[in-house]
């Protein structure tokens, strides 16, 4: 039985878009890894992610989360493991009829099961940083796209996921607020929390990046590039 928080074997994803998909590949997630994907094709990038929040079936393999195999066939009993996967990407959104703030309390709503519940103030310090908190009683369509992506990813950081996945961070976050990216990223990694990441801007590959991921003619590889945090303890 697999161990690792989240385990892909003997996977194999059918192409989408520009990309040759990938095939026969295997990989673990632990805590402490982030993980920079470097491949030749973005759209076998975003795969790659989608295939790790569950958003993708793989023609063939077996997915494990926390060492139990999963059947993403299976919506209902899948939505326990996606509560537990924090995803921003390209194809992630906002609900259009609720306000931003209600989108950002949304499962809290559901689990905790009242609507007298506010934003805490973690999440509140976030929309402050990423300059959206005059805007949260807004509806999406109030908002540009650079301010939703921030909010999906408050969002997102803000359910305390057991993994985050990001593809272009620079993209939602602005490479002229270069500081709050690393500010974020720091705060995560000494928190363990595992990320896998696309990203082009290199300072953020190489300041952060533990492992890399390599996509390139329809193959998988990872290698490490430096120690996890207190894998040297």
């Amino acid at each position: 039985m697999s161990l690792h928080l989240i385990e892909l074997s003997d996977y194999s994803l059918r192409a989408v878009g520009s990309g040759t998909g990938i095939q026969g590949f295997s990989f673990a997630l632990d805590p402490g890894d982030v993980c920079a994907i470097d491949s030749q094709q973005a759209d076998d990038a975003y795969l790659f992610l989608r295939a790790l929040a569950t958003l993708t079936r793989p023609l063939k393999g077996r997915f494990y989360f926390k060492g139990r195999k999963c059947d993403l066939r299976q919506y209902r009993e899948m939505l326990a493991y996606k509560r537990q996967i924090g995803y921003v990407a390209r194809d992630t959104a906002l609900i259009s009829n609720l306000t931003v703030r209600q989108n950002l309390l949304l499962q809290r709503y559901y689990h905790e099961n009242t609507l007298s519940i506010d934003l805490t103030p973690e999440a509140l310090e976030l929309c402050e940083a990423f300059g959206i908190r005059e805007k949260l009683d807004r509806r999406p369509s109030g908002l540009n796209a650079m301010e939703t992506q921030a909010a999906i990813v408050i969002r997102e950081i803000s359910k305390k996921p057991a993994v985050l996945l990001l593809g272009q961070p620079e993209d939602f976050i602005g490479h002229a607020k270069f500081d709050l990216i690393t500010r974020l990223f720091s705060q995560l990694i000494a928190e363990r929390l595992p990320i896998v990441f696309l990203s082009f801007d290199r300072r953020l590959v190489r300041r952060f990046a533990n492992r890399k991921v390599m996509i390139a003619d329809g193959g998988l590889t990872t290698v490490t590039v430096k120690p996890p945090p207190g894998a040297e303890q």
